[in-house]
């Protein structure tokens, strides 16, 4: 098992006191969506297994795990870093971060961790808020902060696999979890060969006609580096370019044979 997913297998989601089983079933589907396992539920005012599978479709891996407490000192007993989602900053002095923040915070510390959301209707009080050594505060729009349990919980979750994953990781991979391949930059003698192939085919199909090809070369080369090409990519356009050449070539021969018919 890889070191970034061991990251994500240690932190578990508690749901302090959460009051609808459908947004339980939905922090599920989004823990699903996001690599995350380990889920708690304190005090919850219903839990159903089976109405979660039918919210919640391809879960049951999670809730065949999931721990239900009475109460949430005895939830985060075992963790050794606490963070606490809440959409109130408190007078107190007590860390709190954006989700990109937090969840980058979470990701280098050691042991267990635990990611703490409260009842959808008040959230968490001040005394659970008082066992959290960090706070975690979306940036909503201040003139409505109130936000759905699963939406919250959604937002958070995406930065911690971010983090987890890393930012190498993240791009090298597509939405279906495969690995690019992996493609060299094209060198500097590769792209000036290539603008003089590109300059030569603009040439051909008429783009320069009557005017400088020195300023509208210049906006070609300017607007090429800034792509940062790979050889792939540059192979694609540089295909792009010659198939110009050879239409140009094709239709001066197609013009040329009436002529030399009618010779």
């Amino acid at each position: 098992m890889s070191e970034r997913r061991t990251r994500l297998d240690r932190t578990c989601i508690v749901l302090h006191e959460p009051q609808d089983v459908v947004n339980i079933a939905l922090v599920i589907r989004a823990m699903k969506n996001m690599g995350l396992s380990r889920l708690r539920l304190v005090n919850p005012a219903e839990f159903d297994a089976r109405r979660i599978d039918g919210i919640a479709h391809d879960t049951e891996d999670i809730v065949e795990r999931i721990r239900i407490f009475d109460d949430l000192p005895s939830a985060l007993a075992d963790v050794n870093y606490v963070l606490g989602a809440t959409a109130r900053r408190r007078s107190t002095r007590q860390d709190w971060w954006s989700p990109q923040e937090a969840a980058a915070s979470l990701v280098g510390r050691e042991g267990g961790l635990a990611v703490v959301f409260g009842r959808e209707d008040r959230g968490l009080s001040n005394e659970a808020l008082d066992l959290c050594h960090g706070l975690v505060c979306i940036p909503t729009n201040p003139d409505h902060t109130s936000m759905n349990l699963a939406h919250a919980a959604v937002i958070i979750l995406y930065e911690l696999r971010k983090a987890a994953l890393g930012r190498a990781d993240w791009e090298a991979r597509d939405l279906g979890g495969k690995r690019r391949r992996r493609t060299p930059p094209a060198s500097h003698a590769e792209l000036e060969e290539f603008f003089g192939i590109w300059e030569r085919a603009m040439e051909e199909i008429g783009l320069f006609h009557g005017i400088d090809p020195v300023p509208k070369m210049r906006s070609f080369r300017n607007m090429f580096q800034r792509a940062d090409l790979d050889r792939r990519e540059l192979g694609l356009i540089l295909a792009t370019a010659y198939e110009a050449l050879n239409f140009v070539r094709r239709e001066k021969r197609r013009a040329r044979k009436p002529a030399e018919a009618a010779d």
